[in-house]
């Protein structure tokens, strides 16, 4: 009897500081709650949809196609690792993300020329390889000479938002823009994943045109969906010849 009543009055004082540091840290932090309800709306997705579930299981649906849905689980890990490093510079966070966007194209055109077997295809993906090699090296370049001014990460976090639509769509069973998934043919599946790619990087593009400021990234964010909106249209006559 003696010890519980020794410990009540530590417990009381231990979960009265509890509650005050978590009012304190509710009112410190409330700027920070969007970012946390993402966090945790793509923890949820990460957990629940066919591509994480295809990508641990590559085995039920065949090496090749587990495998692509790696990549693709790999590039969105990759993004989410980029909500850090923001700075709110749009010019600089697009330099940021367009990399790791297009290293996710080259990772996704890799595992289609070691495991396709369209030639169109396999050319398109060598073509992908080249151009977004070439771009990661100027946007890299970029990011090395370019100081990013302090800004609103809200704001260049818009750019990000592509990608959620994207796995949520996912989270679906579905490519979104009203495709499906196809992970019963890898050339098939590489050509909706291609495009579905290309949209999500042209609508990264043309959000960060609206906020962009130098002409050297608005000039390169311009190219990069001329030439991606030509390669969707590529994909999609090719999905017209291709169907099941």
């Amino acid at each position: 009897m003696k010890k519980r009543i020794s410990q009540f009055p530590i417990k009381s004082l231990l979960l009265g500081m509890a509650l005050l540091i978590s009012a304190c840290s509710q009112e410190g932090n409330r700027a920070d709650t969007a970012t946390t309800t993402e966090a945790e709306t793509d923890t949820t997705m990460m957990r629940d949809d066919p591509m994480q579930q295809g990508a641990m299981q590559g085995g039920r649906m065949g090496g090749q196609m587990g495998g692509m849905m790696g990549h693709m689980q790999q590039h969105r890990q990759d993004m989410q690792e980029m909500r850090p490093k923001m700075t709110g510079d749009p010019d600089y966070d697009f330099a940021l993300m367009m990399t790791r966007h297009h290293q996710g194209g080259i990772r996704m055109s890799e595992q289609e020329i070691a495991n396709g077997t369209d030639s169109q295809l396999k050319d398109i993906a060598n073509r992908t390889i080249t151009r977004n090699r070439e771009d990661i090296q100027q946007l890299e370049n970029f990011t090395k000479s370019h100081t990013p001014a302090t800004g609103d990460t809200a704001s260049t976090m818009r750019m990000m938002q592509p990608m959620r639509k994207m796995m949520g769509g996912m989270g679906q069973g579905r490519m979104g823009m009203g495709m499906d998934m196809d992970t019963t043919n890898m050339d098939r599946f590489y050509a909706s994943m291609m495009i579905r790619h290309h949209q999500m990087g042209n609508e990264m593009s043309r959000e960060f045109l609206k906020q962009g400021k130098t002409p050297e990234m608005k000039q390169m964010a311009q190219e990069i969906v001329n030439e991606q909106e030509k390669e969707i249209k590529e994909l999609e006559a090719w999905q017209s010849k291709n169907k099941q």
